[in-house]
């Protein structure tokens, strides 16, 4: 005969871990419970039944010969008789039979409950004779309306943690496996192990999800958004200490994800919530005295703020970081914190967390560079506003320069226009003595000669010439 190997043994007698995520949350059902642990009831109950038959029959045998000599020496011998005293004889040995093996089971389960208690040490208050009552007699479906009679346990799951953890089925599912089952809130998520192996992720939903025999729940997942905020310091490429305080927040799965029912807010990912848990660590104190802490998914989303802010900043002067368009890095920027968010995302998707939130609080130079700087950063605005004034003075003067421009220029086209309009050519004194004047000082200005054409350029100068010649006989007169 040709026995199975031992790897399809295995297989077989392996918990079924699906691949799809989405068959995690049912692939272990209340049904499936009922059958597997149906079993175990009626195998005690049958086995209880039996050592009370044995017991039964074992004292009929014993008695019935002297129940026998008894009726045929006192009573009339009769085998009615005879049947019906054995009869009884059998009942009340199975009623001896059945007080006494409860006796026993009690007594039994009292030492199996001290054990229990010497072994797992579990915290006060939980009942040991329970749990392991609950454990090994199993249970059995019953139809309507009898189902109400034999039920499982539950815990329920919400808010981050178990409620009412101090009662021997919240104990029970950390420490042992089912069978229990689990009501999980929306926002939550239960990470389950078997044999300190992952398991699988279940949580909320229309189906609700039960805990096998063997797989016990290690971590109660919350998977609304965390705040998480700290300083830490770092240092500039010219080499600045600068201590930084940050803000952030992340969940675990992508928030754009949406539930397609419409019924959670917190809609889960159970291959997001395995990886995030996976990150979980143990972190050894700094100090001999201090005790080992707990490494979880929102300080593994911090680390990737410590780590990525510094490379940040490293990359940079000072004062790139402070002043505005200054090689485009200003630390408070909304191009800055856009790309370290985005740089932030990138590192923690990998590990199933998002980060819907980023924030620089605050940044503390020491305080000897804070005063230099804050004197070459006065020295530098003010001279940036001495550029700013000087070039305020400037366009002030070339805009009233224009503008006297403007005017001249208007006034040289009236008098061309009114010169050429005189045919006669006589002119008083006064207006040509007039005329010299705005000529002279008209075309001395080059502003005036810029908005001016060639052709009047050439024609003021000539009418300039002329006012010359006609204004030397009078004063040659006047002399």
């Amino acid at each position: 005969m040709c026995s199975s190997p031992p790897e399809a043994r295995i297989n077989k007698m392996s918990f079924p871990h699906p691949v799809d995520t989405n068959a995690w949350q049912t692939v272990y059902t209340r049904d499936d419970a009922f059958r597997q642990f149906g079993k175990y009831a009626r195998h005690s109950k049958f086995i209880f039944l039996v050592g009370v038959i044995i017991v039964a029959a074992f004292f009929t045998i014993q008695f019935s010969p002297l129940l026998i000599q008894f009726a045929s020496h006192y009573l009339r011998k009769s085998n009615a008789l005879i049947q019906a005293m054995i009869l009884l004889t059998f009942l009340l040995s199975a009623l001896v039979g059945y007080f006494a093996l409860q006796i026993t089971r009690s007594r039994a389960l009292q030492f199996a409950a001290s054990f229990f208690t010497d072994f797992h040490r579990p915290p006060e208050g939980i009942e040991s004779a329970e749990l392991i009552k609950y454990r090994l007699n199993g249970k059995m479906k019953l139809p309507p309306p009898f189902n109400a009679l034999s039920q499982f346990k539950y815990i329920m799951a919400k808010e981050g943690e178990i409620a009412k953890s101090d009662q021997w089925p919240a104990w029970m599912a950390r420490a042992l496996g089912g069978p229990l089952l689990l009501i999980v809130f929306d926002g939550c998520a239960l990470y389950l192990e078997r044999g300190n192996h992952f398991s699988r992720v279940v949580g909320p939903g229309d189906k609700v999800p039960f805990l096998e025999w063997f797989e016990t729940l290690k971590y109660v997942v919350d998977l609304r958004p965390k705040v998480h905020e700290g300083k830490f310091d770092v240092w500039t490429k010219d080499g600045i200490k600068i201590e930084i305080k940050a803000r952030i927040e992340c969940r675990i799965g992508d928030p754009k994800k949406k539930d397609p029912n419409g019924v959670l807010v917190y809609p889960y990912d159970p291959e997001a919530v395995k990886k995030a848990i996976e990150r979980y660590a143990l972190r050894w104190p700094t100090c001999p005295e201090g005790d080992p802490s707990e490494f979880n998914w929102i300080d593994a989303a911090w680390g990737q703020v410590t780590g990525i802010v510094p490379g940040y900043i490293g990359s940079r002067m000072l004062d790139d970081l402070f002043i505005a368009k200054r090689n485009g890095g200003q630390i408070l920027s909304p191009n800055a914190i856009q790309e370290l968010y985005e740089k932030l995302n990138t590192a923690s998707n990998g590990f199933g967390v998002y980060v819907t939130d980023f924030q620089i609080l605050e940044t503390k130079l020491p305080d000897e560079v804070e005063k230099h700087q804050r004197e070459f950063w006065q020295a530098e605005r003010q001279s940036v506003a001495t550029i700013i004034e000087g070039q305020t003075k400037a366009f002030r003067i070339r805009e009233r320069e224009k503008a006297r421009a403007d005017t001249q220029y208007d006034i040289i086209l009236a008098i061309a226009e009114g010169l050429e309009k005189n045919r006669s050519g006589h002119l008083t004194e006064p207006i040509l003595l007039s005329l010299s004047g705005v000529l002279d000082g008209s075309l001395q200005d080059p502003l005036t000669r810029a908005y001016l054409a060639k052709e009047t350029l050439d024609t003021l100068e000539q009418i300039q010439k002329m006012l010359d010649n006609s204004l030397k006989p009078m004063e040659q007169k006047d002399v």
